[in-house]
């Protein structure tokens, strides 16, 4: 799915992703305890962290690859 994107662009939106994950955590403490905010959310800021961590490890797996290759 990264295959097409420089490792400029991974980092770019791991960055992005890191962000919203970010945003999404604190959304989900401002709830308040209400537990319907956290189940109708939830599902998109688990994504958001999945993301992240696949965009991640991509990234770490490409730069590790540049690096034998020096």
């Amino acid at each position: 799915m990264y295959d097409v994107l420089t490792a400029a662009e991974l980092n770019v939106l791991q960055s992005m992703l890191f962000e919203g994950t970010e945003d999404a955590y604190s959304m989900a403490r401002i709830t308040g305890g209400n537990p319907g905010l956290a189940q109708r959310y939830g599902p998109v800021h688990r994504e958001l962290g999945h993301l992240f961590i696949e965009v991640g490890t991509e990234l770490l797996l490409r730069l590790d690859q540049q690096a034998a290759a020096a």
